[in-house]
């Protein structure tokens, strides 16, 4: 199992999530934007994941659902800026209709390792109010964490 770190620097408008996997980048990539595994890992334990949209390709639109078992969903959506497989995906993400920090821009790369990979996933927010007022909502660390732990499972598998 890879390991998960997280960086929520005060005064800063972006949260960076570095995960290392045990597999090289092809197969991270293609596990990571696979809307047939995503329902396996994304949102952790706590949601169940439906992809309704999923057009990976530069102004290609993505949209899930999470649901939690008491019946609450939360719908987000966005669009993809740039698609290099297998090293760097860009893409906006909003919740619908709004939410907090309802707008984000985010980078992710995923570097070669001598063991594997390193993804490197940067959510850049308007601004430091609408991340400080993300952050909180949802147990941020604790489901990274555990969609990253789905997510080596399913790379294992």
């Amino acid at each position: 199992m890879g390991t998960t770190e997280l960086i929520v620097e005060p005064g800063r408008q972006d949260v960076v999530v570095v995960h290392d996997f045990d597999a090289p980048p092809e197969v991270a990539f293609r596990a990571y934007t696979d809307p047939d595994l995503m329902p396996r890992w994304k949102g952790s334990e706590r949601f169940a994941v439906v992809v309704d949209e999923h057009d990976l390709r530069v102004g290609g639109r993505w949209r899930l659902v999470m649901t939690r078992a008491d019946g609450t969903e939360y719908p987000m959506r966005g669009v993809f800026h740039e698609v290099s497989a297998p090293h760097r995906l860009v893409s906006t993400y909003e919740f619908e209709p709004g939410g907090p920090g309802a707008l984000q821009l985010v980078v992710e790369t995923f570097e070669p390792t001598p063991t594997g990979c390193r993804l490197t996933s940067v959510s850049l927010f308007a601004s430091v109010e609408d991340r400080d007022g993300w952050v909180p909502s949802g147990g941020l660390e604790s489901g990274t964490r555990a969609s990253m732990a789905l997510l080596d499972e399913v790379l294992a598998s």
